[in-house]
């Protein structure tokens, strides 16, 4: 138990004290290990229902939802107004993955999502 204790208390620390692009980084990551999760849980019939499914989606949910409240349209201007879309149309299909118990639109979700993550990973790079 010590050491869960342990790891919990330096996940917390590592995300208070990264920096804003650090934590833009976890939170895509979060976001698509979740949608993965719930992906593989939707495919098959035997978890399709389960709880731990509708968890790892309303987790997504509010990671995606989290990247679009924290858009700065003032400053984003055109590239905020595109990432909003993106981030509505993954929010649109985790709704539809939720409502229909598919796997199929998690996927379209989860290919905007890691095409975001790989250009911010390129920028926070640089």
């Amino acid at each position: 138990m010590k050491n869960s204790n342990a790891a919990s208390v330096y996940r917390q620390n590592s995300v208070l004290t990264a920096s804003p692009e650090k934590v833009v980084k976890l939170l895509y990551d979060g976001a698509i290990r979740h949608m993965e999760t719930c992906r593989s849980q939707l495919s098959d019939p035997g978890t399709s229902h389960i709880a731990a499914t509708g968890e790892s989606i309303s987790k997504a949910f509010a990671i995606v939802s989290e990247l679009r409240t924290s858009l700065d349209h003032q400053a984003g201007g055109e590239i905020s107004g595109n990432l909003d879309r993106l981030y509505e149309f993954t929010l649109h299909q985790l709704s539809k993955a939720n409502v229909e118990r598919s796997a199929e639109p998690v996927e379209r979700g989860l290919h905007v999502m890691r095409t975001l993550k790989e250009g911010w990973d390129g920028i926070i790079a640089s």
